[in-house]
C-alpha cells in the first residue's frame, strides 16, 4: 500500500506539492480528501505496513473523537501542521518553513523506523 496523504480540501495546493515531491523521492502515494468518511479511511490505511499523511490545519474536518479513534488504532501516523492552528492531534508543523526544509521534515519523518511514534 502506498503513502496515504489525507487533507482538507482547502489544503490541496500542499497536497499537490507534497504528493509531487515524493513521487520525485521514489515514493509510491495516494491522495484522500478528508471529507466525512476520512476516519474510515485512514483506519484501512493505518492497518498496513506503509505511513499514513495527514496534513492538519484550521480547515480540517477532524473532531477530537475522530482523533481518538484514529491514534487508538495504531499504524504509522504521520500528522503536519500546515498553519498555526490548534490541532487536536501533537504534530510537526511546517508552518513558516520554506520549501527546502519542509521537504527535509518531511522526508526525514518518512525515513524513520516504521511504527514509532512521532516526538
Amino acid at each position: 500500500m502506498p503513502i496515504l496523504v489525507s487533507y482538507a480540501v482547502a489544503d490541496g495546493p500542499w497536497a499537490q506539492w507534497i504528493t509531487h515531491e515524493l513521487r520525485a523521492a521514489g515514493y509510491a502515494v495516494d491522495v484522500h480528501i478528508a471529507r466525512t468518511d476520512f476516519v474510515e479511511r485512514l483506519l484501512i490505511a493505518l492497518s498496513g505496513s506503509d505511513p499514513v499523511l495527514v496534513l492538519l490545519s484550521a480547515e480540517h474536518p477532524g473532531a477530537a473523537a475522530d482523533w481518538q479513534r484514529i491514534t487508538e488504532a495504531g499504524g504509522d501516523l504521520v500528522p503536519l501542521c500546515l498553519d498555526d492552528s490548534t490541532p487536536a492531534l501533537t504534530c510537526r508543523s511546517v508552518h513558516g518553513l520554506d520549501e527546502e526544509d519542509v521537504l527535509e521534515l518531511l522526508l526525514g519523518l518518512l525515513d524513520r523506523p516504521r511504527r514509532q511514534p512521532i516526538r
